[in-house]
């Protein structure tokens, strides 16, 4: 394993969609585009992070922050710098701001044949709660829908549902 201490977060700018887009295109089989980025930088409830290592753009994540809850949206490592705990870290990092705000839960979506996500997601502590069929039609992949409850839950966490999409 690399030394990451040098992964820097900040917030992202406009300034920084080249970079994010060109990760972005090779991270996903229908990336966002730049409207879409755009979009999200201008809503309220939107928070757009990338990390840098030396200058240079090597991952990044958009999330909502509503009331209580965090909801992360997309999140990607530059394809030459995986392997090597940036999206642990970048995970991490989220959790921080989610318990920092007050948030107690985070929750997600991710694709059924994304295995290397879904493996990143449960090292982290989360859980699968739900499935959607064709969630992503485009790609013709059902979700996993997964959670990680941060502080004092008032109701129970839902049991596991992994062996409901089988």
């Amino acid at each position: 394993m690399y030394d990451i201490l040098d992964i820097t977060p900040e917030p992202m700018t406009a300034e920084d969609l080249d970079e994010v887009l060109s990760i972005e295109a090779v991270s996903f089989p229908t990336p966002w585009s730049r409207q879409m980025f755009l979009d999200e930088l201008a809503h309220r409830h939107s928070r757009l992070i990338v990390f840098r290592e030396s200058g240079q753009i090597v991952g990044y994540m958009c999330f909502w922050q509503v009331l209580d809850e965090a909801h992360l949206f997309n999140i990607a490592v530059a394809d030459t710098k995986r392997g090597r705990g940036i999206g642990f870290k970048i995970m991490q990092h989220l959790e921080e701001i989610c318990r920092g705000n007050g948030m107690n839960r985070i929750i997600l979506e991710v694709a059924r044949r994304n295995s290397a996500a879904r493996a990143l997601y449960k090292k982290a502590g989360f859980n699968s709660v739900g499935f959607r069929k064709k969630y992503y039609a485009v790609v013709d992949d059902d979700a996993f829908v997964m959670e990680k409850w941060l502080g004092n839950q008032t109701e129970s966490a839902p049991q596991n549902s992994e062996e409901i999409a089988r």
